[in-house]
């Protein structure tokens, strides 16, 4: 079976099977999509495309929203069995993107600090 964008980046195969097969579909097409705007928001003429800057934000809420919704990013993570926050932080280094709301973002650098001051005492 031909793998995924998905499980790729997670580095876990992506079974084919009744239960989660679309919805694996739908989360593998949201991250094709992330790294092609990604791709294309380099480009200052595309930024300034309302369409675009729509497109944009709309996908990376979906991501880092909280809504357990079905079809919402947390609710398809948790009808596979992956913690939603250990994809984001996958998702983000392995794309090199910033998916985690900004919050989460200061919260694991505060304790990436403390961490290595504990190490280093």
């Amino acid at each position: 079976m031909k793998r995924t964008v998905l499980s790729e980046i997670m580095d876990e195969p992506a079974f084919d099977n009744n239960d989660t097969h679309l919805w694996m579909a739908v989360m593998d097409r949201a991250v094709r999509d992330l790294v092609a705007l990604e791709r294309y928001r380099q480009d200052p003429s595309v930024m300034e495309d309302p369409v675009f800057r729509y497109d944009y934000r709309t996908l990376k809420k979906w991501f880092h929203s909280s809504s357990m919704e079905p079809g919402s990013f947390n609710w398809i993570c948790s009808l596979v069995n992956i913690d939603p926050k250990w994809a984001l932080r996958r998702l983000e280094e392995r794309l090199q993107v910033n998916l985690l709301p900004e919050t989460a973002r200061k919260a694991r650098a505060n304790s990436e600090r403390m961490r290595a001051a504990a190490r280093a005492a």
